[in-house]
């Protein structure tokens, strides 16, 4: 059964004032919203950007926020977001706009890798079977997250403050320091710009699509950087 849908969609192209430009369709409720959209796409407008890949979940490509909700655009049904017969999507937040629904990551990611999360990799080939077990099962853990970049959408304080470094980042950087301390590491996570500049809103781990928890994690490594401080103070004693 199909059912007319007001798609409203965020447009934004070579710096100049965005708008939002809607898009009148028949579809099928089960449809994906990305199904919808290639569909405006291909039938009714060519110039729409957006980014996408597996169509499954599993990439992270499709990030958007759906009728004020970051989700995956792959794995949200019409259904389930519709609201009085329009559907409003938006790229995520926090990040600079490439094209309509595209954004650039790379800020993300830059954070990611300045602070090291995966330094457990020597620079011989890596065989997992011939680590020992504890380390085996951290570089697993570190490959949970797809980095799609809702949490940093969703999260108050990644979105609107530059030098924070994100849920992402922080979760990603407690696996590693787990299995292989790092100065410089603890150091960039002991600030306002890590673990202590995280307000507790939780938005991370209650809209990860792959059902991480960021936000938890974050908590954890404040603890853990808490005790190490304890520890280092009544050592000096």
């Amino acid at each position: 059964m199909f059912m007319r849908v007001v798609f409203r969609i965020y447009r934004e192209k070579n710096g100049k004032k965005p708008y939002f430009q809607e898009y009148t369709i028949e579809v099928d409720p089960e449809s994906s919203v990305l199904d919808v959209i290639e569909k405006i796409a291909l039938r009714e407008d060519p110039s729409l950007t957006f980014n996408h890949a597996c169509h499954h979940g599993v990439c992270g490509a499709c990030g958007m926020v759906i009728n004020g909700v970051e989700r995956l655009a792959c794995i949200t049904k019409v259904k389930d977001v519709i609201k009085n017969g329009v559907v409003t999507v938006e790229p995520l937040k926090g990040f600079k706009v490439i094209s309509d629904l595209y954004v650039d990551l790379s800020e993300m990611f830059r954070k990611i890798d300045v602070i090291n999360p995966v330094s457990l990799i020597k620079t011989k080939p890596l065989v997992v079977s011939d680590l020992p077990e504890y380390v085996s099962t951290a570089r697993v853990k570190l490959d949970d997250c797809i980095e799609c970049g809702i949490c940093y959408s969703a999260c108050p304080i990644a979105n609107s403050s530059k030098g924070y470094l994100g849920p992402a980042a922080l979760a990603l950087a407690f696996k590693a320091e787990k299995v292989n301390d790092d100065e410089k590491r603890v150091k960039l996570a002991d600030s306002i710009y890590g673990v202590w500049g995280c307000h507790v809103a939780f938005e991370c781990s209650n809209l990860c699509p792959v059902g991480y928890d960021p936000g938890s994690i974050i908590m954890r490594f404040r603890k853990q950087l808490l005790v190490k401080t304890l520890f280092s103070l009544l050592g000096r004693r």
